[in-house]
């Protein structure tokens, strides 16, 4: 009995030595071999192909539980095998620490799963080939990769990461990231979101910040830069503290560059809050889903040049259609616009001093549901409501109705303009027309419309007192030219209605006929439908009149 107590007690002995001893042996292996072995976990991805990896200091301390990594200075750098066509990535991660690293899945599932990994100042440098390319890859060029088919982490911390994404064909910069700084639980990213340029990966819960995300696109000439970014999916919101679109080249040199008309836009200082965001289905599926989108203190300018041939060819899509028109999947049930302006300028068709422009301040709007998404519409009309100050002064409200499931483009535009002097549009007028608004106040504007992709037909009801219209000279200047008197004179006299309602109380009722120009904007279409009321209005025409005119021009 005593015998098999000893010999039960030295196998005891031995086995705790072969535990104690197993890690030992592994972890001097380990580290021995520690920049061959993470090394080759890296390069043998499909991303990281023909690059090379170095370490400053790495250390690797296995036990059972898993693998303790802790890597200072990583490197990856392009070698000379890289291909001419290949994506190349220059990288840079001061320190790495990585708990409960499996073995076991490594060498059997081919899965890359830890506890936790803590990453440090990360900065990244790439050029890659055009963004609608990078997916066009061979299939059987995929198989011969090893790509993992599961990475898979408990815990994310990331900080201070950085980077900078050029175009390998061109070598301007396409992408910018700045001090991202992140926190993931429950993080995978699979094989099937490499495939799929819509999945980016899934997380259980994410939340972070970014100093400043830079887009370049146009042909490198304008970029879209976002600043202060916050996200948290434990709270489905997202915020941007700053956002613009920025046109590198100023308005003349920029539709200046194209053969046909192309507006030069500009928008900055703008801030946007987003509330309910569904993270799961933007990340896995690329979908966007809110609940809520509020934009304030947008500045957007519009230009365009009058002296650049338009496209002919060109077909604007209506309200009905843009959404279906847009690639990405998404539903937005509530969009609130706070305190916007809106400067519209134009270069007229013939040269003159100066461009013509109006503005729309103290803008407000609210839109009910935007969704191409199939079923995702709880109604099928799209419904606009805004207000806003035209040129600061005259109080502006629309309505706009859409039917969003109407071939046709069926629509109901309604709105009202507040009293304003009529001289205060001539900033627009002066230009486009060599006339001058010399007197007249508008005391009330009504429009009520209705419309569809072809034509429209409506109502404009406009009071105004003392209009008085003045000839400019060939400068566009005002002068004592005694035929441009008689001509203003017969004008404002004649041709024109001075007031409305009449000093007898009879109220001009000016009726709405445009055939939509197709190859125009709808906000175009717009305009053309409210004009056509406010020259019926002064002139005097009447339906059938306005609707030969039209035919006529077809």
């Amino acid at each position: 009995m005593k015998k098999w107590t000893i010999i039960a007690l030295i196998a005891l002995v031995i086995l705790i030595l072969a535990l104690r001893g197993i890690p030992y042996m592994i972890n001097v292996y380990l580290n021995q071999n520690a920049d061959t072995i993470v090394s080759n976990m890296i390069t043998r991805t499909s991303g990281f192909e023909n690059h090379h990896v170095s370490f400053g200091k790495i250390r690797l301390d296995y036990n059972y539980a898993g693998t303790y990594l802790d890597i200072e200075d990583i490197k990856i750098k392009p070698t000379e095998e890289l291909r001419l066509e290949q994506a190349s990535f220059d990288l840079h991660l001061s320190h790495a620490k990585i708990t409960g690293f499996k073995w076991k899945n490594f060498l059997f599932n081919n899965t890359i799963a830890i506890d936790s990994a803590n990453l440090k100042n990360l900065l990244i440098k790439s050029i890659t080939p055009p963004i609608d390319s990078i997916y066009l890859e061979n299939i059987s060029e995929k198989k011969e990769r090893k790509d993992y088919d599961l990475i898979a982490a408990n815990h994310i911390i990331l900080e201070n990461f950085n980077l900078e994404n050029k175009d390998l064909q061109s070598d301007s910069t396409r992408l910018t990231i700045e001090k991202l700084s992140v926190n993931a639980e429950n993080f995978h990213f699979t094989k099937e979101d490499i495939s799929n340029p819509n999945s980016l990966f899934g997380a259980g819960a994410i939340h972070g910040e970014i100093d400043e995300v830079s887009l370049h696109f146009d042909e490198f000439r304008q970029k879209v830069a976002i600043q202060e970014l916050l996200f948290d999916t434990r709270n489905q919101g997202l915020s941007i503290g700053n956002f613009s679109v920025i046109n590198k080249l100023d308005k003349f040199p920029y539709t200046q560059a194209f053969k046909l008309r192309k507006p030069w836009l500009q928008l900055k200082e703008g801030k946007m809050d987003i509330v309910g965001m569904n993270f799961e289905s933007f990340l896995k599926k690329g979908i966007i889903e809110i609940d809520s989108l509020k934009i304030s203190h947008i500045h957007l300018e519009v230009f365009n040049n009058k002296k650049i041939p338009e496209d002919m060819e060109r077909r604007p899509a209506m309200v009905h259609e843009i959404f279906q028109t847009i690639q990405v999947p998404m539903a937005i049930r509530n969009t609130i616009l706070n305190n916007g302006y809106l400067r519209v300028e134009e270069q007229p068709e013939k040269s003159t001093p100066k461009t013509a422009h109006l503005f729309f301040s103290n803008l407000n709007a609210q839109i009910s549901e935007l969704s191409n998404l199939e079923n995702g519409l709880e109604s099928n009309e799209l419904s606009l409501k805004a207000n806003a100050l035209l040129m600061g002064k005259g109080k502006i409200d629309l309505a706009l109705s859409y039917a969003l499931d109407d071939s046709l483009g069926n629509f109901h535009l309604r709105g009202t303009l507040g009293q304003m002097a009529l001289s205060e549009v001539n900033t627009m007028i002066e230009p486009e027309a060599k006339v001058s608004l010399k007197s007249g106040v508008i005391k009330r504007l009504d429009f009520n419309i209705y419309a569809n992709d072809d034509d429209g037909h409506g109502e404009v009801i406009v009071r105004y007192d003392d209009l008085e219209i003045e000839l400019l000279n060939e400068d566009y200047q005002k002068d004592n030219n005694i035929l441009r008197k008689i001509g203003s004179f017969l004008a404002s006299k004649v041709i024109i209605k001075s007031q409305n309602p009449k000093k007898n109380g009879a109220l001009r009722k000016g009726p709405v006929y445009a055939r939509r120009v197709k190859h125009k904007s709808m906000f175009n279409y717009w305009w053309q439908l409210i004009f056509s009321g406010l020259k019926s209005t002064v002139t005097g025409e009447e339906l059938e009149e306005l609707k030969a005119k039209e035919l006529q021009k077809s």
